[in-house]
């Protein structure tokens, strides 16, 4: 768990960190700060296409061989970030890093459920985000420190140094694993995806994140022109609300290991409901800082169990639906960051972004219920998969004609 986690910090701290340095990038490389802030984009889009090509490329390997390939590319696409030149070869170095981020989740994600018992899968795969989550609260800041006191080219240095912890970490701890058995013909794996049940579900994760990235992106004038808090003070409030994120990402996995979707549904109104809050909370500072822990604690709490339940509903597909579900997150990320820019140059101006933020996880919601609806109505049905959040990642549960089937948990 500890290996994966630290390459899990590595891929967080790589994504977002363009945010902390768009100064010194647009500085050193002579472009706009918009242009500078495409990086994210770029990093964003190339997990989204890259991901399932990846996956299907890497197939055949174990999944311990899978990990180190991809955290090789990790570690090379962030050399290469380092050296860049110019703007062009940082672009292209954003986006070869980008080839690592899908498919390492979904091996990581296969691997962490291989190693616990079933009861304990969604937990065990939530440790491990705890190294995205902790990317946000401290990688980020310790990389636009460093980018402050030497140059932005060090602080990609030191993801790649993180890199380097993490592949061998992983050597030495990760074990030998064989491919995943015969190899299942890769229509009958694009069948899995297309089940409505395994669609669903990558819908509820990009809605997820789409909530998320709404307002996430543009916390810092969300605060000072909502609440008037200074820059030191937003500071110490980002360092909460990533206190929260840590702490809905260990609760949002005992969760899911008890009742997934009961769960996934109740944090999700939560969520919606704190969003809707947040329009009149915002202008009372000490409101703002209850809402945005509640919110910080609640909106991640869904992220891992969703990677654990695709990955149950694809049965036949287990790779290419975990990282599936990786490009259901990033795009969640663009959409809700599209959105919410268009938003703030509106009338409604930052205190809509809490409105269309809770609008997401609405619909997020909306989609849970219609995945219970799905899962009630295959357990009528004999000879058809039943997808449960706990299954085993690599194997479907196929029912005989005359099981009786009862809906799980």
């Amino acid at each position: 768990m500890l290996a994966l986690a630290i390459g899990a910090f590595g891929l967080g701290t790589t994504e977002t960190i363009v945010m902390g340095l768009l100064p010194q990038l647009s500085a050193g490389l002579h472009v706009s700060i918009a242009q500078a802030g495409l990086l994210v984009s770029g990093y964003a889009i190339g997990v989204t296409i890259a991901s399932p090509l990846v996956a299907i490329l890497t197939n055949s390997l174990s999944r311990r061989a899978t990990l180190l390939l991809t955290m090789g590319i990790f570690i090379a696409g962030n050399a290469c970030s380092a050296l860049a030149p110019d703007y062009t070869s940082l672009m292209l170095a954003r986006v070869l890093t980008s080839f690592s981020h899908g498919t390492f989740y979904g091996a990581a994600s296969i691997m962490a459920a291989q190693v616990v018992p079933p009861a304990r899968r969604a937990e065990a795969l939530s440790l491990v985000y705890i190294g995205l989550t902790l990317a946000m609260i401290l990688g980020v800041p310790m990389g636009t420190v460093v980018a402050q006191m030497t140059s932005w080219r060090m602080a990609f240095w030191l993801i790649c140094a993180v890199g380097v912890l993490a592949w061998s970490t992983m050597w030495l701890w990760i074990p030998q694993d064989r491919a995943s058995g015969p190899a299942i013909p890769l229509s009958a794996q694009f069948r899995a995806m297309l089940h409505p049940l395994v669609i669903t579900m990558m819908l509820v994760s990009m809605c997820t994140s789409s909530s998320m990235f709404t307002l996430f992106t543009y916390i810092t004038p969300f605060l000072q022109t909502r609440s008037g808090f200074g820059t030191h003070a937003i500071d110490g409030i980002l360092l909460m609300i990533g206190g929260g994120l840590c702490l809905g990402n260990l609760l949002g996995g005992r969760l899911a290991d008890w009742k997934m979707l009961p769960s996934c549904a109740g944090l999700m109104a939560t969520v919606a409901v704190v969003q809707v809050l947040l329009v009149p909370g915002s202008l009372h500072p000490w409101a703002c800082l209850v809402l945005l822990f509640l919110w910080g604690v609640c909106i991640y709490a869904p992220m891992a169990p969703l990677q654990t339940y695709v990955v149950a509903c694809a049965g036949a597909a287990p790779n290419i639906a975990a990282v599936m579900n990786q490009s259901s997150f990033n795009f969640g990320n663009a959409v809700g960051a599209w959105a919410g820019s268009h938003i703030v140059e509106t009338h409604w101006s930052y205190g809509g972004l809490p409105v269309l933020s809770a609008c997401f996880a609405f619909t997020g919601l909306g989609l849970v219920g219609l995945a219970e609806y799905y899962v009630r109505r295959q357990t009528k049905k004999p000879r058809e998969v039943v997808p449960h959040p706990l299954t085993s990642a690599t194997h479907a549960v196929v029912a005989h004609p005359k099981q009786n089937l009862r809906p799980h948990a």
